[in-house]
């Protein structure tokens, strides 16, 4: 954490609307209940400026639109937001302001409305450049479509875009992928996120693979990891966490905050929290969410207080996705901690921990193990 960040916080404002649900996702995502927006973005702006208090003194650092799908905001609702978390809470002029989007939705005009509506970094879900990959997964967009989107956003104006892509898709083999990589690598984005496909169980994907429907290609040799590691590195890009690469300075800073365990506002239905020991979500239905909202500033549904030892493996479970790894201020070396270090999974210094480049490979095992060891 760079000085000066401790009294920093993050903005996470859920938008839960989408044109269609894809098959894969388990986030808390609605199709068919866009004409909520605009009583939604009311209500969104009501719980900003009530929970302005809670943060009173300090800092956004970032702001995250998150879903759903964010660019089904006009940049009017999108302005709407970002006027009230800047009139209610300290933004500052160079704070990172990040808006999720979908290829079908990021107009050259929407792009260029959120730009200047204060947003200055996209993030676009691509996934795939496979079209029959991209029916398999429930995406509504072509890969033209994607690459179309690409253009636009820097086009708008964007010099921080960012792209969003998958691996271990069905009948998906490590040249496939390696073809999307290089050509996605081409566009000049800042930032590339790559996340191996994961059936939850909850999903209608999930439950196909669980039946034998689908054959999912595993990376259980982490094939896909290394050669996506090795062919971004040539590219210039710093893989800085487990599923991340940026250019230099241009790290996810929203995210970031997350996995250094910092503070969070989490706004809108659905939404998770965090302040201090203190977590929270939000009611999920918007609906329920926009008459909570709208009648006292707050729709919480849940809270917590986050004892010592959660804390602890929380810190571990985020912080060892980082390479850097995270400080050991307030962290108990534990027997299975000092066992995947002889392993040569962890390395442990006097103020310092994090994964091995081997560790990191296998970094789902070297967490299961941390939290059974407590």
């Amino acid at each position: 954490m760079k000085k000066g960040d401790a009294d920093s916080f993050g903005v996470y404002l859920h938008i839960p609307f989408c044109k269609s649900k894809c098959l894969y996702c388990d986030f808390h995502s609605l199709p068919g209940q866009e004409k909520l927006i605009g009583r939604y973005v009311a209500a969104l702006a009501g719980e900003i400026k009530a929970s302005a208090e809670l943060v009173a003194g300090r800092r956004a650092a970032s702001v995250f639109f998150g879903g759903g799908t964010p660019s089904l905001l006009t940049p009017a609702q999108a302005g709407t937001v970002i006027d009230a978390l800047a009139g209610s809470m300290k933004l500052p002029s160079r704070a990172e302001i990040t808006i999720e989007a979908n290829p079908e939705s990021a107009t050259l005009a929407r792009l260029k409305g959120f730009r200047a509506a204060g947003v200055n970094r996209v993030s676009l879900g691509v996934q795939s450049l496979n079209n029959e990959q991209l029916r398999a997964l429930g995406r509504i967009h072509t890969a033209s479509q994607a690459r179309g989107a690409i253009a636009r956003a820097f086009d708008a104006g964007f010099t921080n875009v960012s792209g969003d892509l998958m691996y271990a898709l069905p009948g998906q083999t490590t040249d496939e992928w390696m073809d999307d990589l290089t050509e996605a690598a081409s566009w000049g984005l800042t930032h590339l996120s790559c996340y191996q496909l994961t059936p939850e169980a909850s999903t209608p994907y999930g439950r196909a693979v669980a039946r034998g429907d689908v054959e999912q290609p595993l990376d259980e040799e982490s094939e896909f990891f290394d050669e996506t590691e090795s062919l971004l590195r040539s590219k210039g890009y710093d893989h800085y966490e487990v599923s991340n690469y940026a250019r230099r300075g241009r790290a996810c800073a929203h995210n970031v905050g997350y996995w250094e365990y910092r503070d969070y506002v989490g706004l809108g239905a659905g939404a998770h929290g965090k302040l201090g020991t203190r977590r929270w979500i939000n009611i999920k239905s918007p609906t329920e969410y926009i008459k909570r909202a709208r009648a006292t500033g707050h729709a919480v549904w849940r809270a917590e207080k986050l004892t010592p030892d959660l804390i602890q493996i929380e810190r571990l479970m985020l912080g060892l996705r980082l390479r850097r790894g995270i400080p050991l201020d307030g962290i108990e070396i534990t027997p299975i901690m000092r066992t995947l270090s002889r392993r040569g999974l962890l390395r442990l210094t006097a103020r310092h921990i994090r994964a091995t480049a081997r560790g990191w490979r296998v970094l789902d095992s070297v967490l299961r193990a941390l939290v059974r060891g407590g």
